[in-house]
């Protein structure tokens, strides 16, 4: 919320909100010697070991008195992080609180009667309009602070504190909840404080979903959201409950928690509320009033986390996992021990696993590939006015599931079920059972697109389900429950709304996790056909033209072009990340136009609208090198993998990239798309060029590692079905040709990369202080 500044003749830090003669930082953290303990600086410098911190970090950096002392580097779940010193021979003294809060008073007051306000005018305003108000507490440093500030506005008597176990906490977490509810009970005994946990343990649930990822985010509403709402439901006759809910977020924690706004309504379609009192507070302000109300802080804190939530975590950083490997690796083992065994397929060696686990490479799962499922296959076929569905393996409680559809009417014999759905018509269906298989035949004359698809969200939901609890949660009316861990329908309730088919892909969580994705881009459920481009596609002679005189371009072009050519060409710019949504020149502009390179101009190009444009990521990810489609077969093709698009946008989609290829070296040079016409039939051919240019590769290599949040990869992952972009994909780089790029990539002086390319490892270690703009930056 203030500013921050060093104090550096005392080790002391202040905000403000007006200059300093004091140096501007970025907010600190404090460390303990607890962190420095495990470090190992216990070796160089002199230290007590009590309970007040000895200097401040920011980032992997420590400050004592202002001065850049000591600097930790790498470090991962398995390895320590290497020690830089800057000075040694240290006799740390103590931080002395009294001054820090004294220095800082003014403003501690000032960001404190503004939450409070905040606290006070949300409960006014909401007081009428929900049925209780909650405190979520995580046994946090945030939430630590939103709990003391709402405990002394509201009444013990007017709210819940509700801690959700996840059952994989730190331990320091049950410790601080413990003694916080301990100190709260004995302030408050009216105040309610309740633990809430998922049905299964954490490691179960892992077993079930497969390990959750940064894709497959199951975890959030599984252990969290479900149980909380579950509880919720349960206080008002299964019905959902309207609750606000005073959290611990802050804006400075992510680039996506800096746009939320500071009250939320229908959190997760639940009608819950949520409202951040902290959303604006820095991380010294949290300390800083830590110290000042001498509120218990969460060990782990101590030891050098920045966050305490869950132990294992797709989104936790190589740093958070040193520690807690290092600290609870008790806590930690069951996890990696479940990783190491999915990972540990015949022939992959035990240190390319655990490389896997370091590099944290499962954290990015896009689907259940390598995931234990006991076998389950499902397989559908559509056939004439028959849509047959094959499951293997499967425990089904479809004629459950088909409810939702409408009233079922269903008689059985031999082993064989006839049933009839009636809801605004009659859908027929016949289902025969054998040992480990049941055939699943829907009648689905006249049925249109989107019966189709419930029908599959059904099959992959009957089959999955695990009765984890999503779907009761989301039924507005109560009509799912769950009974000796079945789940029961009751026709008398259901009211057909399809939350519980439509609010997941694939209709179900579990599905969604360990089914294998079709495509990579198209999981965001946009259409691949679009109008956007009418059927232009964007030519060699447009992109020259633009970038040789791009100021004033578009009111006089000089090659002529009419107002739907420009329209198109504007469009094409944009998602090549040329210029941007207001025709503004982005960076990558300032590069493309110093290339002279014109492979590697239209290389980048094509990177750039692998990650903009449906149908070029559909292109790229699901036809394989070798592929050859007449324009008709391709079109067939996009329809048939999404019914939704539409046979006349997807042929002009088609025809504009098919004309893109056709002017461009896209086609016959770089052959992406080789062009060729056989009597009167167009026909589009993958065939790759094969000798990319280094740039291009390097460029691929970084935008593949910002799209899937990943800087540490293999080489043998670009070459694998489940993989979506990389220089093989979009490039049809070959294997040999991609390593010797790395191996001379690994000797730019910009240090981009690293590898490890010895006795047959395939790893690649990109720079996460670089950026795919920098690439074009180094090799301008």
């Amino acid at each position: 919320m203030f500013k921050t500044f060093w104090h550096k003749d005392n080790n002391l830090v202040t905000i403000s909100d007006i200059g300093s003669n004091h140096e501007l930082i970025l907010p600190p953290r404090p460390v303990f010697y607890e962190e420095l303990d495990l470090l190992g600086l216990n070796k160089y410098w002199k230290y007590n070991k009590n309970e007040y911190p000895l200097l401040w970090a920011i980032g992997r950096k420590y400050y004592y008195s202002g001065e850049l002392v000591v600097e930790a580097i790498g470090g991962n779940i398995f390895d320590k992080p290497k020690i830089k010193i800057y000075k040694k021979n240290l006799e740390l003294e103590p931080i002395d609180m009294d001054k820090l809060v004294e220095k800082n008073i003014k403003y501690i007051k000032i960001i404190e009667g503004e939450a409070i306000d905040f606290i006070q005018d949300t409960y006014l305003k909401y007081n009428d309009k929900v049925d209780s108000f909650s405190v979520a507490f995580s046994g946090g440093k945030d939430s630590q602070v939103v709990l003391d500030l709402v405990s002394r506005v509201l009444s013990p008597d007017k709210y819940i504190v509700s801690f959700i176990d996840t059952t994989m906490e730190l331990p320091t977490t049950y410790d601080t909840v413990s003694l916080t509810k301990k100190y709260y009970k004995e302030l408050y005994p009216k105040l309610k404080f309740i633990s809430i946990k998922p049905p299964k343990n954490a490691i179960e649930l892992w077993k079930e979903f497969g390990p959750p990822s940064r894709i497959h985010r199951w975890c959030c509403s599984v252990y969290k959201t479900i149980p909380f709402g579950k509880y919720l439901k349960s206080l008002n006759e299964n019905k959902h409950s309207k609750i606000l809910v005073y959290e611990g977020v802050r804006a400075e924690e992510s680039n996506k928690r800096s746009n939320y706004k500071r009250i939320t309504n229908n959190v997760k379609g639940t009608g819950q509320i949520n409202a951040e009192p902290i959303l604006n507070w820095n991380l010294f302000e949290i300390y800083l009033y830590i110290f000042y109300r001498k509120i218990v802080l969460n060990k782990g804190y101590k030891y050098g986390l920045t966050r305490v939530g869950c132990s294992v975590c797709p989104f936790s950083s190589n740093w958070s996992e040193f520690i807690a490997n290092n600290i609870f690796p008790e806590t930690m083992a069951p996890f990696i021990e479940y990783l190491y065994k999915i990972y540990s397929n015949d022939g992959i060696s035990q240190e390319v696993v655990l490389n896997y686990i370091k590099n944290g490479q499962w954290k990015t799962r896009a689907g259940g590939r390598d995931i234990i499922n006991n076998n389950i296959r499902i397989s559908f076929l559509q056939k004439g006015s028959q849509l047959i569905c094959t499951l293997e393996n499967v425990d089904s409680s479809l004629t459950e599931w088909l409810k939702v559809l409408g009233d079922l009417i269903i008689k059985e014999k031999n082993g064989i079920t006839v049933g009839q759905i009636q809801n605004e018509g009659v859908l027929n269906f016949i289902i025969e059972k054998y040992d480990n298989r049941e055939i699943v035949r829907f009648d689905i004359a006249n049925k249109d697109t989107i019966t189709i698809g419930l029908l599959k969200k059904i099959i992959f939901k009957s089959s999955y389900c695990i009765n984890c609890g999503a779907c009761e949660l989301l039924c507005p009316t109560g009509a799912i429950t769950s009974s000796k861990n079945k789940i029961k329908i009751n026709q008398n309730k259901c009211i057909h709304c399809l939350k519980c088919l439509t609010y997941f892909d694939k209709g179900c969580l579990r599905a969604k996790s360990l089914s294998i994705s079709k495509g990579g881009k198209t999981m965001n459920n946009k259409k691949i056909s679009t109008s956007k481009y009418q059927t232009f596609g964007l030519r060699s002679i447009w992109l020259e033209s633009f970038l040789n005189n791009s100021n004033g371009w578009f009111q006089r072009n000089e090659i002529g072009l009419g107002n739907r050519q420009i329209e198109s060409l504007i469009n094409w710019l944009k998602d090549a990340e040329v210029i941007t949504n207001t025709n503004e020149f982005t960076v990558i502009h300032e590069y493309l136009v110093k290339i002279s390179n014109e492979d590697l101009l239209w290389s980048i190009i094509w990177i750039n609208l692998y990650s903009n444009v449906e149908i070029i990521s559909w292109y790229c990810d699901t036809l394989p090198w070798g592929t050859k489609l007449s324009v008709k077969e391709l079109i067939n093709a996009i329809i048939e993998y999404d019914p939704s698009n539409r046979e006349k946008t997807t042929a002009n989609i088609v025809n504009s990239l098919v004309n893109m290829f056709a002017h461009s070296p896209l086609g016959n040079k770089l052959k992406i798309g080789v062009i060729n016409k056989e009597s009167k039939t167009r026909y589009i051919e993958k065939i790759g060029f094969g000798k990319t240019n280094q740039i291009a590769i390097a460029y691929s290599l970084y935008k593949y590692a910002e799209i899937n949040k990943k800087y540490n990869m293999t080489i043998s992952e670009f070459y694998k079905d489940n993989c979506y972009g990389g220089p093989y994909k979009l490039l049809g780089v070959g294997k040999d040709t991609l390593k010797n790029a790395i191996i001379s990539l690994q000797e730019n002086t910009n240090k981009i990369l690293r590898a490890d390319l010895a006795a047959n490892l395939d790893n690649i270690f990109l720079n996460e202080e670089y950026s795919s703009v920098d690439i074009l930056r180094f090799f301008k």
